[in-house]
């Protein structure tokens, strides 16, 4: 009973009064097609009751999942205009060529439209390789031949979802890989509170807090720069997270001695009435760090799946993407079945990442809260599996985001310029770091190897003398040596102070450095742009390249470990390293020696 209350967002916060907050993440159920006829568990996380049978004129959205063709292709495509050494780096393809390679044809989805028209949806949209389609609650229970109830939470919150058995139609099956959005269940999160004023330091952890000005001072990064018009980076929500106060960012610029971070687009649902932690946390440090680069706020109500086909669908989209969530990789289908094979989903969600990657898009995410032992362990009791993994942080397809924290130290750096918020709070002046990792900090840096990806080429020899080393690894039947290694880069995510609801509030996470790292390959993308260049794109071939040929390109975390997870110590996890190692990565930006590596490309 234990899995349902974990958050799957990466980060924790601290308020400056004692209140706790309740968040609910919903995660993403898909019914995957790989025959007619599927079970779900009839059981449902005790907080959810059935109150009673969801009334028919309800509806809901569904996504079809079209199965693709020429995957390799698209594959070898992304490989080779990413890889700095080719002749093509940086000719990135239009939708309409990625389209074009992987969809089926259209007769193929005919009788798919057909189908579901006749049925009685409606909106239904051919995408290329997916069908987008409504419908009522009556016509889902006829189709899938199941019932749809209306569960209740305790706090009074429903939803209407599925229970028992679903049957797809096999007139859709031979075309029809997966469907989402029959079966999603917001899962309890209580987060935890430190009020920021109190000394945040542990044992020698720094106590300072964290503010733009800081990692300024900490990264290299500049105050000012030349940003160019289209520049633009996006925080990513998920599950109804879809909160921010303009006007907390109005006091956070001025109280940091920042430009205002003007968010120029939303897409998705937003309400600035209550402020959530994770949506004001992304805006203001991916703001802070991406200068004057466009902002957007991107929700979506459902998961990744939804997530990827949308932005990938977009005519117009940002091209630099931070997502401050994850979950294990095997439980992408824990919360309800029909959705039956986690590894299906991943796969067919990485597919998506390739796709928005080989437009242009950058997408990073953080790489959890939970250390090695992960969401699937985070009571650090589970001697058959120890350690866990998440996604899309082990995604390959991902730049992948660890945390770090600041040590206390007397060759400390004073900021170039201190400002406001720092006459009221101690701000940093340590630039010494480790592994961020519990109990000096809320939260573990998560880190490790995927469940189900091989390690790519562009990784394998890092990874490869990690593992030769010597350093020690937890038992080999607990991990995948041969699979892709994750964090790829880290930066701070200990001590952060976000202005939200009118406070200040102290906030931990993988969630802090994700959007950090993102606002920085903003900037790297500026650099390019304004040299008539393309953006980076799908940048992790670029960052191993970087460190290859200079590794003062990143600052190399080599003390600490990520045994821990946010509340307890286990036997196994993996230690810091010289060069790559499974808990920072690469290790954390050293901008100016980044932007030379990355302004000398073609």
């Amino acid at each position: 009973k234990q899995w349902y209350q974990r958050r799957v967002r990466g980060c924790k916060y601290s308020l400056l009064s004692a209140k706790t907050k309740m968040k609910f993440i919903l995660l993403l159920v898909a019914l995957l097609v790989s025959s007619a006829v599927f079970t779900e568990a009839k059981t449902r996380p005790s907080p959810w009751k059935v109150v009673r049978r969801a009334q028919p004129t309800v509806t809901l959205e569904l996504l079809f999942a079209l199965k693709q063709q020429n995957l390799d292709v698209i594959e070898a495509a992304i490989l080779d205009v990413s890889n700095p050494y080719s002749k093509n780096y940086g000719k990135w393809w239009t939708q309409e060529q990625i389209l074009n390679t992987i969809s089926p044809s259209k007769s193929e989805v005919a009788p798919v439209i057909t189908f579901l028209q006749e049925s009685g949806f409606t909106d239904v949209v051919n995408t290329g390789d997916y069908v987008q389609a409504r419908a009522s609650v009556s016509v889902i229970e006829a189709v899938f031949k199941t019932e749809m109830f209306v569960l209740r939470h305790p706090d009074g919150r429903q939803i209407v979802r599925s229970l028992g058995q679903h049957t797809v139609p096999s007139d859709i099956t031979y075309i029809v890989e997966l469907v989402a959005g029959i079966s999603e269940l917001p899962v309890v999160h209580n987060l935890k509170t430190r009020p920021v004023h109190k000394n945040n330091g542990v044992g020698k952890v720094d106590p300072g807090v964290i503010v733009p000005a800081v990692l300024q001072n900490v990264y290299d990064l500049p105050a000012t720069f030349p940003v160019h018009v289209n520049s633009s980076i996006c925080l990513a929500e998920f599950q109804g997270d879809t909160s921010f106060a303009k006007s907390d960012l109005t006091t956070f610029a001025k109280q940091n001695a920042i430009a205002p971070i003007q968010v120029t687009n939303i897409v998705g649902s937003y309400d600035p009435s209550s402020p959530d932690p994770e949506s004001t946390l992304d805006v203001q440090y991916g703001g802070a760090t991406a200068l004057n680069s466009s902002v957007w706020f991107w929700t979506v109500s459902g998961w990744m799946l939804q997530f990827a086909n949308n932005l990938f669908g977009a005519k117009t989209a940002p091209l630099v993407v931070s997502m401050s969530w994850g979950w294990p990789e095997n439980w992408q289908c824990q919360v309800a079945k029909p959705c039956t094979n986690s590894q299906n989903y991943v796969e067919r969600t990485n597919t998506e990442f390739m796709k928005i990657g080989l437009r242009g898009i950058t997408l990073l995410a953080a790489s959890g809260d939970q250390g090695a032992p992960g969401d699937g362990n985070p009571s650090c009791s589970s001697p058959q599996a120890p350690i866990s993994t998440i996604f899309p942080g082990a995604s390959p397809w991902v730049t992948s985001v660890g945390a770090t924290m600041l040590v206390a130290s007397s060759d400390n750096t004073p900021l170039a310029a201190e400002p406001p918020v720092c006459k009221n709070y101690q701000c940093s002046t340590s630039t010494t770091e480790t592994v961020c990792t519990y109990p000096g900090a809320l939260i573990t840096s998560g880190g490790g190897f995927s469940d189900y990806t091989p390690v790519p080429s562009w990784q394998e020899s890092v990874v490869s003398a990690y593992l030769k080393s010597g350093v020690a690894l937890p038992p080999s039947k607990f991990f995948n040596a041969t699979n892709r290694g994750f964090p790829d880069v880290a930066a701070l995510g200990h001590n952060y102070i976000i202005y939200i609801g009118g406070q200040w509030m102290q906030v931990d996470g993988t969630s802090c450095a994700s959007p950090v790292f993102a606002g920085t390959v903003a900037l790297l993308n500026s650099a390019r742009m304004n040299k008539g260049k393309a953006p980076l794109g799908f940048v992790n071939p670029v960052l191993y390249a970087a460190y290859a040929a200079n590794a003062d390109t990143f600052h190399d975390i080599t003390t600490g470990n990520n045994k821990c997870t946010e509340s307890c110590c286990d036997k196994y996890g993996y230690e810091a390293a010289a060069g790559w190692d499974a808990t920072t990565g690469l290790g954390t930006p050293d901008f100016p020696n980044l932007l030379s590596y990355i302004e000398s490309l073609n």
